[in-house]
């Protein structure tokens, strides 16, 4: 993993900060709270996020501010990778936004837990060394805060080897015997539940064997119960069959007697029938009787021909009604000409002078019209006279062909009422026929009816006392039943009851053989609890402490190795002891860090800290971030022959990107890069590179 630059935006004391790391040595300088460290943890709080107790919102986001924001760019398995997180000031806290994750180009956007998940992924971190609050392998291996870099040589023993088993990964074995032990205190709660559930195994065999004799001796008797059934069904079968046969004969006479009834109800409905054909006969011929009264004598007349002069009629009227119309039009006309001479007459009769060319009209023309037109209207009057004559005759002519017409029609009417008069006595007299007939066919058949009622008769007297014979047999046959049904559930009664005893017998048999299964496995779990106990346990601890002994063989090497070179005093020396605590030796005596001086001490931990980091490096394959290391203020209170010594130690360590915080300038001598921080009025900013 190498650092390529990041972003930050209202993070403490930066406003909006772009800031680019180049590859080698890099010394990030300046002066005592010029925001040198805010760096490292922006750096830390893009790839995980913020930590309740290390690295809260609340120390992050810069005061005044409601939103802040980090954008790391970074590589890793030559892949270009950015992260960006938000934070965002709440009225109680501040909150954690979504942020997102862009892998070559491709963007995702996820939750802060989410956000730390692929990161996790992508460097190659075990997750169990990532609890929600510590990031162990990134603090241990990459960058460890300026205040926490002494604190793993103050820590109680127990505590730091712990986070040391955790961190290699080797807790595991500890956590196996812790789990071993659970398990074998849980195998000996079932070894005593199997215990109390096996004891009574004998009693339960006994039990089995009892019942099972029990079921033999109840099999006999059902062998016994055997010929007893077959008598039983064999009377049974001999009463069903004369049961059968009067049953037969029941039958027959049953449908004797529905035979008898039914002619019985034919010949009554004959004679009902033939009472109500009488009766309907003399209402028809006194119907028709009277019909013929009402008809008298009449005169036959064609009613074609009745037609046909009523037409010619018609036609009659239709001429007369047309000249009558002609002769108006003529009389309306005439009616019109003499309105017209008289109006005429009185115009000139009151003219004076002539309305086209306003001469003076005079009295001989006036008169000369005048005469004229009186000439006309006693022409018209003459002719009006006599088309009224000829309408006159024309009217009555009309009126008689009308009434005329209306007596042949009331002749047309009166003739069809005799017409069905006629057609009624014709049907009367049918039906009075078809009656006579039906008669006939009635009396035939009820003497036919009353043969074959004499016939059944005699047939149904063969059948007596058939009753009496019907109740015994149905009496025995049902002594018969009862009895063969006292046998069945006899013998069904012990048969439930050797299936009751199977049942218990097969359960007491499961359970038995579950008891068997028990008692092989207790054995089988007193052999394993011994072998765990004595063996596996005792395993786990000498892997365990074969692996420590790798890693403590390592880490001292290192330690040592790393000390000398920061510490040239024969007097002093260093190493781990088996529980990984550090101990200093000074002319032959073990002596407190506390005792040690400031630039001592400082080497102390950093030899520590840098073994611990190329040990995990080494063992814990999967990580990602070997080309990485932060460095915050590692040389506080080094003499200027101290400092030289850390480049040769930056130099074996051979990390392809080392970011070192401090505000010692000897230190630029030797650092490939130098990025210069600087604060002014609480805002820090990079002045150069």
């Amino acid at each position: 993993m190498l650092l390529k630059s990041i972003k930050l935006n209202n993070i403490r004391s930066y406003l909006n900060q772009k800031i680019d790391f180049p590859t080698g040595s890099v010394l990030l300088s300046g002066d005592i709270g010029s925001g040198k460290s805010t760096i490292l943890l922006a750096i830390e709080f893009a790839l995980f996020g913020v930590k309740r107790k290390e690295l809260s919102g609340a120390s992050l986001v810069r005061h005044g501010k409601k939103e802040a924001g980090v954008e790391l760019n970074f590589e890793l398995d030559k892949k270009d990778i950015v992260i960006k997180r938000t934070l965002k000031r709440g009225k109680e806290d501040i909150q954690q936004e979504a942020g997102y994750l862009i892998t070559d180009g491709v963007k995702k956007e996820g939750t802060a837990v989410e956000l730390k998940s692929w990161v996790l992924d992508l460097m190659g971190y075990p997750r169990e060394l990532a609890t929600k609050s510590k990031d162990l392998v990134y603090r241990y291996t990459v960058y460890t805060p300026q205040e926490e870099m002494k604190r793993i040589l103050f820590e109680e023993k127990d505590t730091r080897l712990d986070v040391l088993r955790r961190v290699f990964d080797i807790d595991k074995y500890k956590r196996i015997r812790e789990n071993l032990q659970i398990f074998i205190k849980d195998m000996k709660e079932r070894r005593k539940e199997a215990e109390g559930k096996i004891y009574d195994i004998a009693q339960k065999q006994s039990q089995k064997a009892a019942l099972e004799a029990e079921a033999k001796e109840i099999e006999k008797k059902i062998i016994l119960l055997e010929p007893k059934m077959e008598d039983a069904k064999k009377l049974l079968d001999e009463k069903k069959s004369e049961a059968e046969r009067i049953e037969k004969d029941i039958r027959i006479l049953s449908e004797l007697k529905g035979e008898l009834n039914l002619n019985e109800m034919r010949l009554k409905h004959n004679i009902g029938q033939r009472e109500k054909n009488r009766e309907r006969s003399m209402l028809l011929e006194k119907q028709a009787l009277s019909l013929k009264e009402g008809i008298g004598k009449t005169e036959k007349i064609s009613f074609e021909n009745l037609a046909k002069e009523i037409k010619e009629k018609e036609e009659s009227i239709g001429l007369e009604e047309s000249r009558v119309k002609e002769i108006s039009k003529i009389l309306a006309e005439f009616s019109a000409r003499k309105r017209f001479s008289k109006e005429l007459k009185e115009k000139i009769a009151r003219l004076d002078k002539c309305p086209t060319c306003l001469q003076d009209v005079k009295d001989e023309h006036k008169q000369s019209i005048i005469s004229r037109e009186e000439s006309i209207l006693n022409e018209v009057e003459e002719n009006i006279a006599a088309h009224s004559e000829k309408l006159k005759d024309a009217e009555n002519i009309y009126s008689g062909l009308k009434k005329e017409k209306e007596a042949l029609k009331k002749k047309e009417h009166e003739l069809s009422i005799i017409k069905i008069k006629l057609e009624s006595i014709e049907e009367k007299e049918n039906e009075i026929k078809a009656i006579n007939e039906q008669q006939e066919k009635l009396k035939e058949e009820t003497g036919k009816i009353n043969t074959n009622k004499l016939r059944l008769n005699e047939k149904i007297e063969e059948f007596q006392g058939i009753d009496e014979s019907c109740q015994k047999i149905r009496r025995e046959l049902e002594l018969a039943q009862k009895r063969e049904r006292e046998l069945e559930i006899e013998k069904t009664a012990l048969k439930q009851e050797i299936s009751g005893l199977k049942k218990a017998v097969d359960s007491l048999e499961k359970e038995i053989n579950e008891k068997l299964r028990i008692k092989e496995n207790l054995a089988y779990l007193m052999q394993l609890q011994n072998w765990l106990e004595e063996y596996f346990i005792n395993l786990m601890s000498v892997i365990e402490k074969h692996i420590m002994l790798q890693i403590h063989m390592q880490f001292n090497e290192l330690f040592q190795r790393w000390f000398g070179i920061l510490i040239e005093d024969e007097t002093l020396s260093v190493r781990i002891d088996d529980e990984f605590t550090p101990v200093i030796e000074q002319n032959g005596y073990e002596t407190a860090v506390e005792s040690l001086s400031g630039g001592e001490r400082t080497s102390v931990a950093l030899s520590y800290r840098l073994a611990l980091n190329k040990v995990i490096n080494d063992i814990v394959s999967e990580i990602k971030t070997k080309d990485l290391l932060i460095l915050d203020e590692p040389t506080d209170g080094f003499s200027s022959e101290q400092l030289d010594k850390v480049r040769e130690v930056l130099d074996q360590l051979d990390i392809k990107q080392t970011i070192i915080v401090s505000h010692e300038p000897k230190i630029e001598s030797f650092v490939d890069n130098v990025i210069r921080i600087s604060k002014e009025e609480h805002v820090s900013s990079v002045i150069g590179i």
